[in-house]
């Protein structure tokens, strides 16, 4: 049984290789857009082919078990996947990097969490909070972490998203962390959806480090964040999530800071540009450089995690 899985993991290696050759020469109309604003190292890489996601979100769902469980993480992750569809198509085809409207992807995401609440509860799942040694039923207030968990990490992996390879590295580091929990909690179907996510995400990987031939566009950006988020609420190890995802969480908050300070100061600016990996650019760091150091500090913080929850 175990030498059947083996092959199929490999299997699935090797079509995911096979897809994404076949992905950049065939699908070279779907192009990224760069934002006006944006850097100017970032003007050459308009035309880059986008929407690689797809295939380390759906690749994987005929290599793996089906349960309630597996079913609802797919569920959420699809579902935020599918959102980012329609951004990148709006990107692709009016040639500008807006896509949909803030607040209609926020009121979306709200409902797609809200969904996934009302599965989670009548599947009898725990609704302890179980956070830095507390324990507390929060009952239907659980569904609020649920909702924020999700449109939040999906949010950040988003804004991490802008650097080639910087998104997808941290986040084959930060699914090793996943793997690590799932494992010490015996929960060997979470452990092999993982497993078999994270070989496509691999293969992704290889197409967008050190530069990039391939962006995942908001549906890879997307679908992984709900994707680590939701794992983490079934694995109930938020305190770990909360750890690992210490990057991704700075780098949404340097948003906000810059935005806030922008506005009190009316158009200073707190760093050069944000998120924060951009003020590393613009101050000169390359892009691997950058890359480097943040797989650097995912490395600790996932060793961290599973110091403090072991």
């Amino acid at each position: 049984m175990i030498g059947f899985e083996v092959i199929k993991l490999l299997a699935l290696s090797l079509l995911s290789v096979f897809l994404y050759s076949i992905y950049v020469k065939a699908f070279r109309f779907l192009t990224q857009t760069e934002r006006t604003l944006g850097l100017e190292s970032h003007k050459k890489k308009n035309g880059t082919i986008t929407m690689g996601g797809i295939i380390f979100l759906v690749l994987p769902l005929f290599f793996i078990p089906y349960s309630q469980t597996t079913l609802m993480i797919i569920i959420a992750t699809l579902g935020f996947g599918i959102l980012g569809v329609i951004d990148d198509l709006l990107i692709v085809i009016m040639k500008k990097n807006d896509g949909l409207p803030p607040i209609f992807k926020l009121v979306v995401e709200i409902i797609i969490a809200s969904i996934i609440f009302y599965f989670y509860l009548k599947d009898e799942n725990s609704t302890f909070l179980h956070l830095f040694g507390l324990s507390i039923n929060l009952k239907w207030f659980f569904g609020l972490i649920i909702l924020w968990l999700l449109t939040a990490s999906a949010n950040a992996w988003n804004l991490m998203d802008g650097v080639d390879g910087l998104c997808s590295g941290c986040s084959l580091i930060f699914g090793i962390g996943l793997m690590i929990i799932a494992f010490n909690k015996s929960e060997f179907e979470i452990l092999y959806l993982l497993i078999a996510f994270h070989i496509v995400l691999f293969v992704f990987w290889c197409f967008n480090f050190p530069k990039a031939f391939l962006f995942m566009g908001d549906v890879g950006a997307l679908g992984l964040g709900a994707f680590y988020a939701i794992t983490s609420i079934y694995l109930e190890s938020l305190t770990a999530f909360v750890i690992m995802a210490f990057l991704f969480i700075f780098e949404t908050l340097s948003v906000i800071l810059q935005v806030t300070y922008f506005k009190r100061t009316k158009g200073k600016r707190l760093f050069k540009m944000a998120p924060f990996h951009h003020h590393l650019e613009a101050c000169g760091l390359k892009e691997v450089s950058i890359d480097l150091l943040f797989y650097a500090i995912q490395i600790g913080l996932v060793a961290l995690a599973i110091f403090f929850i072991s």
